[in-house]
């Protein structure tokens, strides 16, 4: 159930002296974007001559909360009115049962990394972050999209991923000498190019070139289904992180739900085996119950 923010309330429980640094920050164009996020919405607050700083607001079954991993020792830092003055301000439509963006347990193997991170000298952190990056084009992106250095694509470049996807499907099936291996190697390279996309701002046409990666991949996956003895998990791998993708978008974009379940529909119907985005029930938050279930009956 949608509620409504009494933003005036909650500016007089943060105080003046938060209220007007918040304002400062809504002067300087922070946030720069919200993003949905487990019924509430979070953002990363940019200023000068501070590290960044991740906030969620929502409301959960305590009240409204708000989480910022800033040193203020107050609940409602100035971070958490500007997010959620930004929020009210663009209509965001608010959960009355959000998730905290910290209620998923941490992985104990990455809590014990970031612990011995914290131990490296700065400059020898980023040396070393900057050294893998390099390497790994998803590691680059995010780096760049932590750094607000990466803006969303242009129509025409958008059109320049989804035609290097195509061609990276054809390649792997056309002429006499392809093997298997070259099938899952173009899921894979798919893949990446998917994951460097959803790095950047996701748009409307962001989430249309990713389900063009999906066909591309229905394309040309059944050889490995075929093949299931050797390539027994291989199918499965690569549609998952397609569709995985797919939905964190869908997500952040919030697309209109009955279009949505249409091209999803036409996208499962295409193929003779099972579409990498034949999991309807991966897209309940986006698409609700009813559409999931209509999805689920027409497969």
């Amino acid at each position: 159930m949608a509620v409504r923010i009494d933003i005036d309330a909650l500016r007089g429980e943060a105080g003046a002296v938060a209220c007007d640094a918040a304002d400062k920050l809504r002067a300087d164009g922070q946030p720069a974007a919200i993003t949905p996020d487990g019924g509430g919405t979070s953002c990363v607050i940019r200023e000068a001559g501070q590290p960044p700083y991740e906030v969620w607001v929502g409301i959960t079954a305590e009240g409204f909360t708000a989480e910022c991993d800033c040193p203020a020792s107050a609940e409602l830092c100035a971070h958490a009115v500007a997010l959620t003055t930004a929020a009210v301000e663009d209509g965001f439509d608010w959960s009355s049962a959000a998730t905290s963006s910290s209620a998923p347990e941490v992985d104990p193997r990455l809590a014990e990394l970031t612990e011995l991170a914290r131990c490296i000298p700065a400059h020898r952190l980023a040396s070393l972050v900057a050294e893998w990056a390099a390497a790994d084009r998803v590691l680059e992106n995010r780096l760049l999209a932590q750094a607000g250095r990466l803006a969303p694509l242009t129509s025409a470049e958008l059109d320049d991923v989804g035609r290097s996807i195509d061609g990276i499907a054809h390649e792997a099936i056309s002429g006499d000498r392809w093997d298997l291996h070259d099938v899952e190697k173009a899921g894979r390279a798919i893949v990446e190019e998917v994951r460097v996309l959803a790095e950047r701002p996701a748009t409307e046409q962001t989430l249309l070139v990713v389900e063009r990666a999906a066909r591309a991949w229905d394309r040309i996956v059944p050889p490995l289904h075929d093949a299931w003895e050797t390539y027994e998990e291989e199918p499965g791998e690569i549609g998952g992180a397609l569709r995985a993708v797919h939905v964190q978008l869908c997500e952040q974009v919030q697309p209109d739900p009955d279009e949505l379940a249409e091209r999803l529909a036409e996208i499962i119907g295409a193929v003779e085996v099972d579409s990498c985005l034949d999991e309807p029930w991966d897209y309940l938050g986006v698409l609700g119950r009813r559409r999931v279930k209509a999805l689920e009956q027409r497969g």
